[in-house]
Parts: structure tokens; sequence; C-alpha cells
């Protein structure tokens, strides 16, 4: 005996229904993340800026606070000069200098923060500074080979002297 069995077709979905579907699932991961982040704040932390108040000295302080580091980067013009320390340590100190002075300045402990971080500061003319000494500072020789400390120097001795 001789039986004929007949299968049916498979199931198919039609795309409005795998697109229905996707949007539904997108908006349950959504809704889901918004209900994680309004209770745990788990992306604020993620994405927000160092947060700290800039707090500016008086005029007499930030005064003497400018000549005292003008005067330590004058040194420190000097010493290369005359070859007492190679560019790597001059630039090292140069960022020293720098970070001191804004810490002083405006009460950000900058030591540990980095290129980027202070840029989200909005400092003016900290950035451009920070460009002077930053690849010299932790850059092979030979990238740092086409940066004059002297002029980093002076480029730092200039936003110190405008810094207000």
């Amino acid at each position: 005996m001789v039986t004929t069995v007949t299968l049916q077709p498979p199931f198919e979905y039609y795309w409005w229904v795998i697109l229905i579907a996707a949007i539904l699932a997108a908006a349950a991961i959504a809704i889901v993340l918004y209900v994680l982040n309004k209770y745990f704040h788990i992306f604020s932390k993620l994405f927000s800026k160092p947060k700290s108040q800039i707090k500016t000295p008086p005029a007499k302080l930030l005064y003497q606070i400018k000549e005292d580091y003008i005067g330590q980067l004058q040194q420190l013009s000097l010493a290369y000069g005359s070859r007492s320390m190679d560019k790597r340590t001059a630039y090292q100190r140069l960022s020293l200098l720098i970070r001191g002075f804004v810490k002083e300045a405006t009460g950000i402990n900058v030591e540990n923060y980095t290129k980027a971080e202070i840029k989200a500061f909005g400092i003016r003319h900290l950035d451009n500074l920070m460009e002077e000494y930053y690849v010299p500072e932790f850059a092979e020789e030979e990238r740092a080979s086409g940066r004059d400390f002297v002029n980093s120097c002076n480029i730092a001795l200039g936003v110190i002297r405008t810094w207000s």
C-alpha cells in the first residue's frame, strides 16, 4: 500500500513582520537603557566632562604667581641653553611648570589629566600651550627634533603673561 504525503510550504515571514519585530525590539532596548540610566546614572558618568570649579585668585596674588612662574621659566630656558639638561628633560620640566601654574592660577589640579581632559575645561590658550610640550615630552627623539625648546618657553611665557 502506497501512501502519499503532501507537505505544506514552510511558514514564510513577510518583510513587514520582520520590520515591526525589529522596531519593537529596538524600542524595548531603548526603554530598558533609559530606565537603567535614570536609576543608576550609567551613561551620565561615561559621557560627562570633568567637573571642577575654576577659582580665580585675587589680582595681586595672580600677579605674584605669574611673576614666580615667569622667573622659573626663564631659569629653565637658561639651564637648557647652557646644555645642563637634554631636550626631553627640559620639556618634562616645562610641563611641570605649566601644570603647576594652572593649578595655582585656577585651583584645578591638572597634573593627572590627559591633554583631551584639559582641553575639555575650555581654558583659553591652555590647549595651544599644551601642544608645545606634549609631543616632545612623550614622543621619541626623532619626532621631537623639529621642536625648538627656547621657542616653546617663549610661547609659555607669553601665555602666562597674558593670563587673566
